[in-house]
């Protein structure tokens, strides 16, 4: 490893620690300074501009404006930081914290437990509804448990894995990247009449980027469990990948139900083994142990060896 490729990479992976660091003590950002937001509100104010394009080619430069956007002047001022290594780095840190949420995910999911456990369905029904987009109004425990562990199972893939996976390979810029096609899918990639065609893009961008990411999760699911002494109803994955729409949300939510024992549904649309008991608040908990286990052993024996890798042979 050369000089440079040496301060890059105890560059990059102080930029990484730090980051899950101020996850664990800060948690989310509020709203007012969470770049996140601030994609959200770009693909808001900008939706108008390019619906009048329309189609699948409104939707590509849609979504190609608002990475250009945000990439480009972050790097700049990056590039120019250059010789503030300390500002330089927070800046880094602030940006890298924002793409991925370990902490913010728990804080999203205990009080659901603790509204299951209370025996307060429609304070969990509340809060459930605060992580997903599916009406929650007519959910009993079996349901709202269900959607927790699936939000848990899909939140390790999006909100962890491969965010952090892009930044091992291509530093910030890749982080950012992920959040951003990762954002547009949440606004705009719908089968409905009005985003089919424009949303398109974005739905294809995602699936590309989480892809490996999603399969991988299956493993470290999988591992995390055996750790934790957890023993899988399944090992075979390949029926429960297959079950929803989605070419990878299967993965993460098809291992956890495995893992778990456990069914898991979403009325009129999917049913992981139908065969298997309903989860009760003691798998959310299992669940969610499993995906804060698991996101910080990917970092420890996927992320950092794959970076010292790259920052060696590369």
């Amino acid at each position: 490893m050369t000089d440079a490729n040496l301060y890059g990479f105890m560059l990059a992976v102080s930029i990484l620690l730090a980051a899950l660091a101020v996850d664990r003590i800060v948690g989310e950002y509020p709203a007012s300074v969470h770049p996140v937001v601030w994609i959200g509100t770009a693909i808001g104010k900008l939706d108008p501009v390019y619906r009048k394009i329309g189609g699948f080619l409104g939707g590509l430069l849609f979504v190609v404006t608002v990475e250009a956007i945000f990439i480009i002047p972050l790097y700049a001022v990056i590039y120019y930081l250059t010789p503030f290594v300390i500002v330089q780095a927070i800046l880094m840190i602030f940006f890298l914290k924002a793409t991925f949420s370990i902490r913010g995910m728990n804080d999203h999911v205990r009080p659901i437990i603790s509204a299951l456990e209370s025996g307060d369905i429609e304070s969990a029904k509340k809060h459930l509804s605060m992580v997903v987009r599916r009406d929650t109004s007519g959910m009993e425990s079996g349901l709202i448990c269900s959607a927790a562990i699936e939000t848990v199972s899909e939140g390790f893939v999006d909100g962890v894995l491969s965010p952090l996976f892009y930044f091992s390979i291509f530093g910030l810029a890749g982080a950012l990247f992920f959040r951003i096609a990762n954002t547009f899918d949440s606004n705009i990639a719908y089968k409905d009449a009005r985003n089919f065609s424009f949303g398109k893009f974005a739905a294809i961008l995602d699936t590309i980027l989480n892809y490996f990411p999603a399969r991988l999760s299956a493993l470290i699911i999988y591992s995390v469990a055996s750790a934790m002494r957890i023993r899988p109803a399944s090992y075979d994955m390949m029926p429960a990948a297959a079950v929803p729409d989605s070419t990878n949300a299967g993965w993460p939510m098809g291992s956890m139900s495995n893992c778990l024992g456990v069914r898991l549904e979403k009325k009129g649309e999917y049913v992981f083994n139908p065969d298997y008991r309903n989860p009760g608040v003691d798998d959310v908990k299992k669940a969610l142990s499993i995906f804060t286990f698991a996101s910080y052993l990917s970092v420890l024996i996927l992320l950092l060896p794959l970076m010292i890798f790259i920052y060696t042979a590369l």
